[in-house]
């Protein structure tokens, strides 16, 4: 069982050296998963995957040089229609939907981690499908002959207009939120995958379960070592476990990839936490 936890802690390691576009955003998105269950065998996991993939391409080579829009159908016709992935409206905040095996075992899941099938086949088929930074709802945009579509992975693939992404994000932010360029730009494969154990890490924080919070930062440090941010996280987490000399190492490594990147406010943010953290040691 440790053996093959270390497997996965080192396929997450090697992720996080490697540039984001080489990246298998689906195989991590796996390896995630079984770290949470190392007796969990991924062959079938990959298997189907790969039979997803079967299925998209024969359905696009019966339509070749189709229209974006038209492309888009296809996509939720092989993922919600054929292989019925849809979104758990019913029990959204059930775990299993932010754990990529449990969602193909039950066909439903959270709106990142449907996506992250989606981008899996349009990978494999050379399609051009980017997860968008939209807040509270993950979307996709699929970019074919000069035009795109958001694509709604939650909702069956559905196509969303300018007019229905407003509503998703007022829902989400309020009567007053308004669409901006940054909400619609394209975000890679580490950030999504980051925002996929960010819904863990969130419900995790929220039930008080530190423990399974700091697994979880720790995973996500493995992706993104280079991430400040994190390393802040885990420090404070430290702190609840009382750990607070890996609290200290945490916030110290903090601060210095902050300063490195420029990113002053958390280096500053890291120093005052060392500083509380030695005078309650003192």
């Amino acid at each position: 069982m440790a053996g093959r936890n270390t497997d996965w802690e080192r396929e997450l390691r090697a992720a996080g050296e490697a540039p984001d576009a080489e990246l298998d955003i689906a195989s991590l998105a796996l390896a995630l998963a079984a770290c949470d269950r190392p007796q969990l065998s991924l062959a079938p996991y990959r298997a189907h995957l790969d039979e997803i993939v079967a299925a998209a391409r024969e359905a696009l080579d019966e339509n070749a040089a189709m229209p974006c829009a038209v492309v888009a159908g296809v996509l939720a016709g092989v993922l919600s229609g054929r292989f019925h992935y849809l979104g758990d409206a019913e029990t959204y905040d059930d775990p299993r939907n932010a754990d990529l095996a449990h969602v193909i075992d039950r066909r439903k899941g959270l709106p990142v981690t449907l996506g992250i099938l989606y981008l899996h086949v349009a990978s494999k088929l050379g399609l051009d499908l980017a997860g968008l930074n939209f807040p509270g709802h993950f979307v996709l945009r699929l970019r074919a002959g000069g035009e795109a579509v958001v694509i709604d992975p939650f909702n069956g693939g559905q196509a969303l207009s300018s007019a229905d992404l407003l509503a998703l994000l007022r829902g989400v932010e309020g009567p007053e939120a308004k669409l901006t360029p940054e909400a619609c730009e394209a975000v890679g494969a580490r950030d999504i995958l980051l925002r996929l154990e960010n819904n863990i890490l969130s419900r995790a924080i929220r039930a008080g379960d530190y423990g399974r919070a700091r697994e979880v930062v720790t995973r996500m440090i493995w992706l993104a070592p280079q991430r400040a941010g994190l390393r802040f996280e885990l420090g404070r987490l430290e702190v609840h476990a009382g750990h607070m000399g890996a609290a200290a190492d945490a916030f110290e490594t903090c601060k210095d990839l902050a300063a490195d990147i420029g990113e002053m406010r958390i280096a500053g943010m890291a120093e005052e936490a060392l500083r509380r953290l030695r005078t309650r040691l003192n």
